[in-house]
């Protein structure tokens, strides 16, 4: 996630707004975002309807909480336009793996095309 955060000046230049979304309670969510320093929106997705609706919900991989097991989302990094048309997605086959920030900054100026102060 500090990757995304120091990066996230770029993609604002881009006029790409960043969430992330966390299967942790909205508590633990944000506790980890005051922990981490985080400024960018933090989702929490306990229940995994956003996870689902978006059909990342990862069978195979599971996490213990607190003594329990939880089915854990695909990593999944998606560009999302104005009109709510996906243009890009990117997900990993393994969840310990996430998106790289820099190949996505790549990925939005060539979705979107440069900001106009580049030229």
């Amino acid at each position: 996630m500090r990757r995304w955060e120091a990066l996230l000046p770029d993609f604002e230049r881009l006029g790409v707004r960043m969430l992330a979304i966390s299967p942790d309670s909205a508590a633990e969510a944000a506790a980890m975002k005051r922990k981490s320093g985080l400024s960018m929106p933090l989702l929490s997705d306990e229940s995994l309807a956003v996870t689902d609706r978006y059909g990342l919900r990862h069978e195979k991989a599971f996490t213990p909480n607190k003594g329990f097991v939880r089915p854990l989302a695909i990593p999944t990094t998606i560009l999302i336009d104005e009109a709510f048309t996906v243009r890009w997605i990117d997900q990993a086959d393994d969840y310990r793996v996430r998106s790289d920030a820099p190949r996505v900054l790549e990925a939005v100026a060539a979705a979107f095309g440069a900001p106009p102060d580049a030229n």
